[in-house]
């Protein structure tokens, strides 16, 4: 059997057009991995959003995008999509972090009293509408920051 090399993408951010070329890198490497067509389409609107950010609140930064095998063994486990994007500006509150980061979607369920809860909030109120969507589109996502430092948001998709 023939190893498959997974493919990367990687490049500095520093334009909001920056996300359609990005976006449709992401999808062609979620296709690679053998995710579905609407998985793909989550993906991409999931790098658009993260990419937009990080223009956008952080003034442009990079991005990197890579097939990732959780299998032990060759032949086993399953594909995924990960994406770290990184910026350099101005970070986020740390209980806004805290309050938002989640792990898998099974983590998330409202029936377990124990997870975190994703608050519903308006535009200005916390992390905003579009990293709500990127929790809800991607199968887990971390957020680090360092008020004044900067942002690295870890997001995975898997089949």
């Amino acid at each position: 059997m023939t190893q498959r090399t997974p493919p990367t993408f990687n490049i500095p951010v520093t334009r909001e057009e920056d996300r359609f070329a990005c976006a449709a890198e992401g999808a062609q490497i979620a296709r690679w991995a053998g995710l579905s067509d609407r998985a793909q389409h989550e993906l991409a609107i999931a790098i658009a959003e993260l990419v937009s950010n990080a223009v956008r609140h952080g003034g442009g930064g990079s991005i990197s995008i890579r097939a990732i095998h959780d299998g032990a063994q060759a032949g086993s486990g399953r594909w995924g999509v990960e994406v770290i994007v990184r910026d350099s500006g101005p970070g986020l509150d740390p209980r806004l972090v805290m309050a938002e980061e989640v792990g898998p979607k099974s983590d998330r369920s409202p029936s377990s009293s124990s997870s975190p809860r994703l608050t519903p909030r308006m535009p200005g109120q916390g992390l905003g509408v579009g990293l709500g969507a990127v929790h809800r589109l991607m199968s887990s996502v971390v957020i680090r920051s360092s008020p004044g430092v900067s942002t690295e948001i870890t997001a995975i998709k898997w089949k």
